[in-house]
């Protein structure tokens, strides 16, 4: 792997920790990987410190982009593109193993929605509500 490589996956495992300690604290039922909070605060605790461990621990990567680093631009990209897939992972990984949650009839929307439903399941429930939203107020101008 070259340091660019190393670089992304520094990111996603980091991020990954930092969404399982964020969603443990904030009661998002439906971001834990386990559904357990000191599980997932385990979780990503061990995420973060054993990517930073890693990354670091042989030393070596204070390069300069002219002495075989990652250029600003392409480490701005390379953090974007962690970020987005440490949180495509955690939505659908938590939704997959959470599948079964009992969820109240009454949840509520944005992002309070997940102390209580998986994130495809609010994602689902907000995309039906707009559904029929758009089908009620369109109805009248339209012929059938």
């Amino acid at each position: 792997m070259n340091l660019g490589q190393e670089y992304l996956l520094l990111v996603f495992v980091g991020c990954c920790g930092v969404l399982q300690l964020a969603a443990a604290f904030g009661g998002l039922k439906g971001m834990l990987i386990a559904g357990d909070r000191r599980f997932s605060t385990a979780v990503g605790l061990l995420l973060v410190g054993g990517a930073l461990t890693w990354f670091f621990w042989e030393g070596g990567r204070n390069l300069p982009d002219t002495g075989g680093g990652i250029a600003g631009a392409a480490q701005f990209y390379l953090f974007m593109l962690g970020i987005f897939l440490a949180l495509l992972f955690t939505f659908l990984f938590t939704s997959l193993t959470n599948v079964g949650r009992k969820t109240s009839v009454d949840t509520s929307d944005g992002l309070p929605a997940l102390k209580e439903t998986t994130y495809m399941h609010a994602l689902t429930r907000n995309l039906s509500m707009v559904w029929k939203l758009y089908h009620r107020l369109t109805r009248k101008f339209s012929s059938g």
